[in-house]
């Protein structure tokens, strides 16, 4: 007997063997590698795909019936998540590997099958010191936004939490001064209509299936899925990348496969560290720094009457408030854990507890980065070992402190005891940029406006790598967005 993944994916040796027709080899299969892939399969090119995990689930979990077994979703997480070190500059020593203390995740599909499903857009502002602009970054969003099946305030699509308890929530916001919206949340809301079936949240796994450009070998104009497989390095002469060395997860051989592009897609940090294992430090000193993720708080408010129905509200940033909050509930008497996002579509009508979870903009200080570490690292291969080195800047403590101070306001304004608050350290976000930041200018940044390598023409970063610095939005989106632009620009490297 065969598993599913037999039908849909190739192997390295089969691989290996047709490398001189690979137009793009790209490293990851999360929403940055798969949008990158089926853009530039679409334009008739070939492109492999090599996933350090294994094929899983073909969706979203919240989309299949895990959803609802909260005793079943951690045990899913756990075939797939391993830990990541992040610590700060005092407690760092090279020479002891630093305590495992963060999630990831290695598998088809990556984070896009348990992410929460925010997908608000960055600001204006938020743009100031990006190569791009919002208006030039705007139609990329809006392609985002479609092909994801983007619900709320942005889009034609309904808001998926609607409805008298929703709006009085709001409106009962509103009436405190403090503006507030339905989420944008990456879950299709479109009615079941003439052979039509909503495809739930969205995730890369099940673009990348329905697709139609799934194949098993190589040949122009389709995918091909490699699972399981270790990109440990990239080969370069200093001006091009030669090879990409790469390893299945249970065997020694090497296989060196050779693209006429590749791509790194494994999110910002495995990116980062792939960047550095294949020593591009020493090409560019920037390699590995301007690193950040998000300042987050949590919150857990006590209602003092039950809503009558579940709600999720979106309190949006302004220039002056660099962060936004996200209330989801209610529940009974809860806290956050990795799994919530997979779980909290099961709203307790009758509970009486809110959780909200703050996002503020994290600064990208140059001298937060990635370095690779000696010791025994979690998760498949060398993916684990590395360490990221992140210390809170006095921007960044500012704006915890405005973040800690408003939610007491928040609670007024919905008639709410604030129980609880709790200040994550760096990394629990999970919304990491930098490392491989993007410039207008070859000496200031390590890639161009389109995630290209300033030294190395034929690798890009189709992931938030790039990025100089982020908003407080949740990163799905814009990642999407970005890969979507970075697609365009390796689509016309290769054209001329």
């Amino acid at each position: 007997m065969k598993s599913l993944s037999s039908v849909l994916t190739s192997d390295l040796f089969s691989i290996a063997k047709a490398t001189t027709n690979i137009d793009v080899l790209i490293v990851g299969s999360g929403t940055a590698g798969v949008t990158s892939a089926i853009q530039l399969a679409n334009k008739g090119l070939s492109v492999v795909i090599l996933e350090a995990g294994p094929f899983v689930l073909p969706s979203h979990v919240g989309s299949t019936p895990f959803r609802s077994r909260s005793d079943l979703t951690p045990q899913v997480h756990n075939l797939v998540r391993y830990r990541t070190a992040w610590t700060d500059r005092a407690h760092f020593d090279e020479n002891v590997s630093p305590p495992l203390n963060s999630d990831a995740w290695a598998t088809v599909g990556g984070r896009t099958l348990f992410w929460g499903g925010c997908t608000p857009r960055f600001t204006e502002w938020d743009f100031s010191d990006w190569p791009v602009t919002y208006d030039e970054f705007e139609p990329y969003y809006q392609q985002a936004e479609n092909l994801t099946h983007v619900s709320g305030p942005n889009t034609d699509r309904p808001a998926f939490f609607r409805g008298d308890a929703q709006q009085g929530f709001l409106d009962r916001l509103h009436d405190a001064g403090i503006e507030a919206e339905n989420a944008s949340t990456g879950v299709d809301t479109q009615e079941p209509r003439n052979g039509y079936m909503p495809r739930g949240f969205d995730s890369s796994a099940d673009r990348l299936i329905r697709s139609g450009l799934l194949s098993r070998e190589v040949e122009r104009g389709r995918i091909v899925l490699v699972p399981d497989a270790i990109a440990e390095r990239v080969d370069h002469d200093g001006s091009n990348v030669t090879g990409l060395i790469a390893k299945g997860t249970d065997e020694e051989q090497r296989f060196r496969l050779v693209a006429r592009h590749y791509t790194f897609a494994g999110g910002a940090i495995q990116s980062t560290r792939l960047a550095l294992a294949s020593g591009l430090k020493e090409l560019n000193p920037d390699v590995g720094t301007h690193i950040a993720d998000h300042q987050f708080i949590q919150g857990l408010f006590k209602l003092r009457k039950p809503l009558k129905e579940p709600i999720y509200a979106f309190v949006p940033p302004t220039k002056e408030r660099p962060y936004h909050i996200q209330i989801q509930g209610p529940f009974a008497e809860t806290w956050y854990t990795p799994y919530h996002a997979t779980v909290w579509l099961d709203c307790d009508p009758d509970g009486l507890y809110l959780l909200a979870y703050c996002f503020g903009v994290g600064e990208s200080s140059e001298t937060n980065e990635v370095v690779l570490t000696k010791g025994q690292g979690d998760g498949p291969g060398d993916m684990g070992k590395y360490a990221v080195i992140a210390d809170r800047s006095d921007s960044d403590k500012r704006i915890l402190d405005e973040m800690d101070a408003f939610l007491p306001q928040v609670a007024d304004a919905i008639d709410a005891e604030l129980l609880r608050t709790q200040v994550n350290p760096l990394g629990a976000a999970l919304h990491e940029i930098g490392g491989l930041r993007m410039s207008e200018d070859p000496d200031a940044g390590v890639t161009n406006s389109f995630g290209q390598f300033w030294k190395l023409p034929n690798l890009s970063v189709a992931d938030a790598a790039a990025w100089p610095s982020q908003g407080s939005a949740n990163s799905y989106l814009t990642i999407t967005a970005w890969s979507l632009r970075h697609a365009e620009g390796v689509f016309a490297r290769l054209s001329a």
